[in-house]
């Protein structure tokens, strides 16, 4: 995202300045004058001087308090320009650019409806402003209305076809929405008007990466730190890139670098404590993600880092500690959850573990993960909860239709519920999925044998000898349920 700076805007007069100053002494025309020509030349705290000077002495046109509003902005004093720009429009109240440059001092501090307002009040005035489309857009973008900001940039780039701020700023809202071949559309065709734009590279090189093309990933965020050697955000995401590829060394690198240009970045620190871990330095990982915590005590994530990094070393209640915190900071985090129920499990609190799966489950309804609804449906099992269990073991069948294992639990759910028809049904199931299971004809014939069908019992029990190995790995299969097999159905699950 890049909110353009506002150059000096020239616009028409609607009276002469002759007869601007014809009640006011020549010298203050040439103050007002000196003030012009000093804001050109970059000496803004000058030009605020001439321009006081010329105020006091008696000029009041909208002209002087709106240029006096530029060098207030220039010069960081934002309440003093917004109160120029309104002292300008109270003047003429069809200044448009007064609407636009005020917007945009609403819009840096963090004001976007009253941006917005002005914004539109500027284009009612000009429906050909491209900046105000422009600088809208931005407004919308800072309220997370990217369908609108998007709108905005195409009119503005239908007003300016070759704005490659636009075009990239267009492209950064339709990343946040993950149309990200549209995005990366947007980048090239900013780059093609400025082959000098880092920011376009690197918000490509985003892209690129949250689409799974590393390698183009890496290539347009070295491009952008060719261009711009203090990158340090560039730097970060290549380290990320790297790390997705599993080249941790330089994944280091960069986020080492990336420090150096800007120590004070949390992600930074959490990612590197990630690589840390992952390459097997539990204590640095600790201190860089306890360092992202220190710099930004709200980052979730890092907690949860943290609180894995104190699971792996069988730290329980300090891990449930950094789990709660996150889980406090982003309630909505399915896998979190999941994350503190092993750790219950490991501490023997079964109840509080499958209070946490519950939640894991509710939170993850639109796309449920099996591991997680496995491991849930076994302890509801162990509490005697038999008709939840059937039923989460299901949802896993629906879930993976060609899964033996999931109709084999199912298979036991039931049959420990005395539905030994329905029980032989997903033994069934699973064995044409799984010719060799042997598991699942011992538990068929177990259920025949509770019929009183023998025939059938006794030839599922020859059939199960002749199978000399189990072919379905047994860490898939539900055993009767303990801690490390529950520590085992959580440990696949995707962090």
């Amino acid at each position: 995202m890049k909110f353009r700076a506002l150059p000096i805007v020239l616009f028409l007069i609607l009276v002469s300045e002759a007869f601007c100053f014809a009640q006011v002494p020549a010298a203050a025309e040439d103050f007002f004058e000196n003030g012009k020509v000093a804001y050109r030349a970059g000496d803004y705290a000058k030009a605020l001087d001439f321009f006081n000077k010329a105020i006091r002495m008696g000029v009041g046109s909208q002209d002087v308090y709106f240029r006096r509003g530029l060098a207030f902005e220039k010069l960081g004093d934002n309440q003093k320009a917004l109160d120029d720009y309104s002292k300008a429009l109270e003047l003429d109240p069809n200044l448009e650019t007064a609407y636009n440059n005020r917007g945009s001092v609403y819009y840096r501090l963090g004001n976007f409806d009253s941006a917005i307002k002005d914004y539109s009040r500027a284009l009612e005035l000009n429906p050909s402003y491209s900046l105000a489309y422009y600088n809208r857009g931005n407004a919308y973008y800072g309220k997370n209305s990217y369908d609108k900001a998007i709108e905005d940039f195409g009119k503005a780039l239908a007003i300016d076809p070759k704005d490659f701020d636009a075009y990239n700023n267009r492209g950064w809202a339709l990343t946040q929405k993950q149309d990200y071949d549209a995005a990366i559309k947007d980048f090239t065709k900013a780059l093609e008007l400025n082959g000098d734009y880092a920011l376009a590279y690197y918000n490509r090189g985003n892209a690129f990466l949250k689409k799974g093309h590393v390698d183009n990933a890496v290539k347009d965020l070295t491009k952008a730190i060719e261009l711009n050697p203090e990158y340090a955000l560039a730097y970060f995401q290549r380290g990320n890139a790297y790390f997705r590829r599993n080249d941790l060394d330089r994944a280091l690198e960069d986020y080492n670098q990336s420090a150096k240009i800007n120590p004070q970045y949390p992600d930074l620190y959490n990612n590197r404590g990630w690589v840390f871990f992952t390459k097997g330095n539990s204590a640095l990982a600790m201190r860089d993600i306890s360092k992202a915590i220190s710099l930004n005590p709200d980052l979730a994530k890092a907690y949860a880092n943290r609180g894995w990094i104190h699971k792996s070393n069988s730290e329980f209640p300090k891990a449930v500690a950094d789990f709660s915190k996150a889980i406090e900071l982003d309630p909505s985090n399915s896998t979190v959850y999941a994350y503190r129920a092993a750790c219950y499990m490991d501490m023997g609190s079964v109840d509080k573990a499958v209070k946490d799966l519950d939640k894991s489950v509710s939170l993850e309804e639109s796309q449920p993960n099996s591991a997680t609804l496995t491991t849930l449906a076994a302890l509801k099992e162990q509490l005697g909860d038999f008709k939840s269990s059937s039923e989460l073991f299901r949802k896993v069948t629906q879930l993976r239709p060609d899964d033996a294992v999931g109709y084999y639990n199912l298979g036991l759910s039931l049959g420990k519920q005395g539905k030994f028809f329905e029980a032989i049904d997903n033994f069934t199931k699973s064995i044409s999925l799984s010719p060799d299971f042997k598991d699942a004809y011992l538990k068929r014939a177990i259920a025949y044998e509770f019929l009183g069908d023998k025939q059938k019992s006794s030839n599922d029990f020859s059939k199960a000898l002749t199978i000399k190995t189990q072919r379905t790995p047994l860490s898939s299969v539900r055993e009767p349920v303990n801690a490390d097999k529950v520590k085992e159905y959580l440990s696949s699950i995707k962090r």
